[in-house]
């Protein structure tokens, strides 16, 4: 007897498929901010995606945090849909490209708790 084995291999998946630990998956091809409110403002400039958040940080806290640096137009600390656990990542729009750069320059690298946060620009480009 012969089987026939599929060349394909199933893909292997550490957590939810929509999205990782570590960021956004980056799929959509358009690929909008999802901190994009319409306004007019430069997102490209303005835009911080923050990974490697305690688990614990609540969105209050989130927000505390990077309102310290300058205004910001609005956060959002990512959750798992189903169980409300954070994913240790967020993104953060602030009103002046100023004020994104200093959070960058203070932020980046703060230890909290267990975890060294980092913050960037967050970028979004289409790849076709």
């Amino acid at each position: 007897m012969v089987m026939i084995i599929s060349t394909m291999e199933p893909q292997v998946s550490n957590g939810p498929t929509s999205s990782t630990s570590n960021g956004p998956s980056s799929n959509n091809r358009n690929c909008p901010s999802p901190m994009q409110t319409g306004a007019a403002t430069d997102d490209s400039k303005t835009n911080l995606i923050v990974n490697y958040l305690p688990q614990n940080m609540t969105q209050e806290e989130f927000r505390s945090l990077f309102g310290s640096i300058g205004e910001i137009e609005s956060c959002k600390l990512v959750r798992d849909k189903i169980t409300g656990q954070s994913l240790g990542y967020g993104f953060v729009n602030y009103i002046d490209p100023k004020d994104a750069e200093k959070a960058i320059n203070t932020l980046n690298g703060l230890r909290l708790q267990t975890k060294t946060i980092k913050a960037t620009i967050y970028f979004c480009f289409s790849l076709l």
